[in-house]
C-alpha cells in the first residue's frame, strides 16, 4: 500500500509530499567539496587579520591588539559583497520591469578562531558568542533606515567556498524576501482568525504530542516541522512568543547554544556529517517590524539536488518527520 501523503505547512499553506516510499532510492549526488585553504593561507585565522579588512564587531581577550590576535568571533565586511551599503536606493523602471540599486550591507562572522573547528563541538559559550555577535549587528544595521530585514546564514560542507574556517554571513537587504513575506501572510491570517501566534500554538502541540520533538533546551524547543520540505528538517524555537531576534534576552542565547550544539551533535550521529544550512527568520526591521511574527532557526541538511522543487514550489521528502525526530532525540549527542 502508498503510503505517500501530502502535508500542508499551516504557516505558509504549502504542499509538501511525504513519500517515504522513495527512501531506498539512491540520492542524486552533491557537488564534492573542494579542498580548503591551509591555515596558513586562510584569512579567517589568526594572525592573518590583515587579509580581511578591519573588525565591524569583535569579542576579544582583555588587552588584546584590535585587527590582531587574541579575538573569540570577529565580523568583517565580504571582501566579495553581493550588497553595496554605499549609495541611495534608486529605484528605476524599464519598460514594464523594475529594479534598483544593490543597497545593503553583506558582512562575515568569523566564528572561532580555530580552522577545523565542528560546531557540534564548539563549547557552548563560543556558540553564545556568535549569536551574540549576531543579535549586536542586528541592532546595529537596522539603524540604517533604508534596510528592510536582516538575515543570517550559515552553510556548513557545501561545495560554494574555498574558505572552510568556520564562518556564516549577515546581509541586510532594502526589501522583505518572498520566504518571509509568505510566513508573514501566514502568521497574520492566523492572528485575525484566532487571535493567536500560530508558531507558539505549533510549539504547545508539538510538546504535547512529542512525535516529532528533537529536544527541548529551557525556554527553546526543537522540532520537526509537520510539512518539512527537506529530510531531517528542523526548527529551532523559544517557547516564548518574540518577534525580534535582537531583543533575545542572554538566558535564551545561552539556551539556543546548547539547543544548536544538541541538535548538531545528533545530526552529525545519524548523517554522518553532513552538509547543511542554518538560517534565521525574524521579523522585519523598523516601521515594517510585525508583533504577530515569531522568529526562529530553520536547519536543513543538504542531501539532494533540487528537481521538481525548482520548477514548482512541491517538495518532496522520502522521510517523514516523526521518523527523522525520533532517530535525532535518540542518537548519542
Amino acid at each position: 500500500m502508498d503510503s505517500t501523503r501530502l502535508r500542508k505547512d499551516p504557516v505558509t499553506h504549502r504542499w509538501v509530499v511525504i513519500s517515504p516510499d522513495r527512501a531506498e532510492l539512491p540520492l542524486p549526488g552533491l557537488p564534492a567539496r573542494p579542498a580548503g585553504l591551509p591555515p596558513e593561507a586562510c584569512p579567517f585565522c589568526p594572525g592573518n587579520e590583515a587579509k580581511t579588512g578591519p573588525e565591524i564587531h569583535v569579542e576579544r581577550a582583555p588587552g588584546s591588539p584590535a585587527n590582531g590576535r587574541g579575538w573569540w568571533v570577529r565580523v568583517v565586511a565580504d571582501r566579495y559583497p553581493i550588497l553595496h551599503i554605499e549609495g541611495g536606493l534608486e529605484k528605476s523602471a524599464e519598460g514594464m520591469y523594475d529594479s534598483m540599486n544593490a543597497i545593503g550591507a553583506h558582512e562575515i562572522l568569523v566564528e572561532t578562531p580555530e580552522h577545523d573547528r565542528h560546531w557540534a563541538f564548539l563549547e557552548v559559550l563560543q556558540i553564545e558568542r556568535v549569536l551574540r555577535a549576531c543579535q549586536q549587528r542586528s541592532l546595529d544595521l537596522r539603524n540604517d533606515v533604508r534596510f528592510r530585514h536582516f538575515i543570517w546564514v550559515k552553510n556548513h560542507g557545501l561545495a560554494t567556498s574555498l574558505v572552510h574556517h568556520p564562518h556564516s554571513h549577515i546581509v541586510v537587504i532594502p526589501f522583505v524576501p518572498r520566504a518571509i513575506e509568505e510566513e508573514l501572510k501566514g502568521f497574520g491570517d492566523y492572528a485575525r482568525w484566532k487571535e493567536r501566534c500560530i508558531l507558539c500554538d505549533m510549539v504547545k502541540e508539538e510538546q504535547s504530542l512529542g512525535l516529532r520533538v528533537i529536544l527541548k533546551e529551557g525556554g527553546v524547543l526543537v522540532f520537526a516541522p509537520f510539512a518539512p520540505r527537506f529530510p531531517y528538517e528542523s526548527w529551532i524555537v523559544p517557547t516564548a512568543h518574540a518577534h525580534d531576534f535582537g531583543a533575545t534576552p542572554p538566558g535564551i542565547l545561552r539556551e539556543l547554544a546548547r539547543a544548536l550544539q544538541g541538535t548538531l551533535l545528533r545530526l552529525r550521529q545519524v548523517l554522518d556529517d553532513p552538509p547543511y544550512s542554518l538560517v534565521l527568520h525574524a521579523s522585519p526591521l523598523g516601521e515594517f517590524a510585525r508583533e504577530d511574527y515569531h522568529w526562529h532557526l530553520e536547519l536543513v541538511p543538504r542531501l539532494q539536488r533540487l528537481g521538481l522543487e525548482w520548477g514548482t514550489g512541491i517538495y518532496i521528502n522520502p522521510v517523514p518527520p516523526e521518523v527523522a525526530a525520533e532517530r535525532l532525540r535518540e542518537a548519542p549527542a
